[in-house]
């Protein structure tokens, strides 16, 4: 899995379907990106590679990056968006095929 250095993955494995392999991790924080493009092209990226049974966790924190832009491009892409977590502004998805 490619990994992206933030949102602790390890303590969501049980909330991601069995028939789901994630592919890779995008984190959407303002400690990790000084620009709001670099992780929504990078998150395109992935969304280009990803085939049926397939996941990409994603977190956001909602401060900085807004989950309608994370939907709109799952929506692009086909693919589904489930929330795996919130809390204090800080929202975990899963985006599925």
């Amino acid at each position: 899995m490619a990994d992206d250095n933030g949102g602790g993955a390890g303590a969501l494995k049980s909330l991601i379907p069995k028939d789901v392999k994630v592919i890779g991790k995008v984190a959407m924080t303002k400690r990790k990106y000084k620009c709001n493009y670099v992780p929504l092209v990078k998150l395109a990226s992935l969304l280009t590679k990803l085939r049926e049974g397939e996941g990409i966790l994603v977190v956001i924190e909602t401060d900085r990056f807004s989950i309608e832009s994370v939907a709109a491009l799952a929506k692009a892409y086909s693919a589904k968006m489930d929330v795996l977590s919130s809390q204090e502004g800080l929202v975990t998805l899963l985006l599925r095929k």
